[in-house]
């Protein structure tokens, strides 16, 4: 095994082989999902992840009602308190007036809640895609186990089904009467017009984090190519579009120039840079904010400079993949994750300490800008010795100086430094790179 120069020059003490160290990509999932059961500190959602959906919230936990599975719509409703009553009906906007008695609220809603069609399909078409999956299985009589949707975003607000227990797990359920009241009901319309939602919004999240702008019509090209063409429509992926670019909220930015339509970067995900933060890995909302690009001359600098490389986010292999997918799959980047699970501080969490040290890197480097020496320069700060010279690097310098040269840039339009340095033809010294002089370089 490689000798580790770092580990006896390190200000961290108490290093350790986590429980991670030394598996490969498959068996490090396998790994976290497994410890993720048991103990919910333990997941991590990676940063770049997150981009397409950045207003995500910690959800709330929904109690489970003392119905059991098969109950009348009656039975369910008895089993919670008054407090549940009064929520399901603010749900389904069905007025109680001064009504306080829970006997009296069950009756309003016995009656009222199978009226509500035309609510039902209103809080319907606001859901996500995992949480449609879930309605429709639940109208044909199903039972859906909380654990099989991860991502049920709206389901906790959700006023016509029930959570109930079965074998010991929370399971959806909807009651007889609801099923029958509401089965006219097209979910599968808006579970198809979110799948568009969502094929675009990768799309665009590729493009833009791997190039930092991408023309609309190009989005919509790849759009065109990547499903089939009897259930593309233009206008839907254009609709698409303009949500996603409504405003500065979102991640997408819709930006003219020359003439053009763009779609650039607005806001990137970038960790709060705490150690403290470690431990409380839920993946949501203590661990990230937003910081806004917003910078016209930066998308028109990108304008020009991508005029001179082949666009990388429209390529056949990218098209399927998100942005998360590609970057994380890189060699820099597993390299760097397997070394950091090698090398885990006794006070740090190691299920997520590599993942976290990583996606500071990444977006430090691919949406901050930072130079190399910055970089080491932090990381020196945090207690990890960096050698500062190519014949004598440890291992670590190595491992950040090859992320930093294999990861997209935007002003490559997406290609790596190395990449789009080999397109051109131009020879490169080993200890020596033509594009940042003077900076540490990938050892062989």
């Amino acid at each position: 095994m490689t000798d580790y120069t770092i580990e006896d020059r390190n200000v961290y003490t108490g290093f350790h082989r986590g429980a991670l160290g030394g598996l490969d990509a498959n068996e490090r999932e396998e790994a976290k999902l497994k410890s993720s059961r048991s103990y919910p500190w333990s997941s991590y959602i990676r940063l770049l992840d997150r981009i397409p959906n950045l207003d995500v919230r910690k959800r709330e936990e929904r109690r489970v009602c003392k119905a059991s599975l098969g109950s009348s719509l009656r039975d369910c409703l008895l089993g919670g308190t008054v407090c549940d009553l009064r929520s399901i009906a603010y749900g389904a906007r069905i007025a109680l007036s001064r009504v306080s008695r829970k006997a009296d609220l069950v009756e309003i809603l016995v009656n009222e809640l199978p009226k509500q069609a035309e609510r039902f399909e209103e809080v319907v078409s606001g859901l996500e895609l995992d949480a449609l999956s879930m309605v429709e299985h639940l109208l044909e009589g199903e039972f859906v186990g909380e654990q099989q949707y991860p991502c049920t975003y709206g389901m906790d607000s959700f006023p016509f089904a029930f959570l109930c227990q079965r074998e010991g797990n929370p399971t959806w359920f909807m009651p007889p009467e609801l099923r029958e009241a509401f089965s006219e009901v097209d979910v599968h319309k808006y579970s198809k017009r979110r799948r568009t939602y969502a094929g675009v919004a990768r799309l665009l999240s590729t493009s833009v984090v791997l190039g930092g702008i991408v023309p609309v019509q190009e989005v919509l090209d790849a759009y065109r190519q990547s499903i089939p063409e009897d259930s593309f429509s233009e206008e839907e992926a254009i609709q698409a579009v303009r949500e996603l670019t409504r405003d500065l909220r979102g991640p997408f930015y819709r930006w003219e120039h020359g003439g053009v339509a763009y779609v650039a970067l607005a806001a990137y995900p970038i960790s709060a840079n705490d150690p403290g933060y470690c431990d409380f890995a839920d993946g949501f909302s203590r661990d990230y904010r937003l910081e806004s690009v917003g910078d016209d001359g930066l998308y028109a600098s990108l304008v020009s400079c991508h005029q001179r490389a082949l666009p990388r986010a429209g390529m056949d292999d990218l098209r399927c993949k998100s942005a998360g997918e590609y970057v994380y799959g890189l060699s820099c980047v597993q390299s760097l994750v397997s070394y950091f699970d090698l090398h885990v501080p006794s006070d740090q969490n190691e299920y997520t300490f590599a993942d976290r040290m990583v996606d500071e890197l990444i977006c430090n480097f691919l949406f901050r800008r930072h130079t190399l020496l910055a970089e080491l320069g932090r990381l020196t700060r945090q207690g990890w010795h960096l050698c500062e010279g190519f014949n004598a690097a440890p291992m670590l310098t190595s491992l950040v100086v090859g992320l930093y040269r294999g990861l997209p840039r935007w002003e490559f339009n997406g290609w790596s430094e190395l990449e789009y340095l080999d397109m051109q033809g131009y020879p490169y010294l080993i200890g020596e790179t033509l594009l940042v002089p003077n900076e540490f370089v990938l050892a062989s």
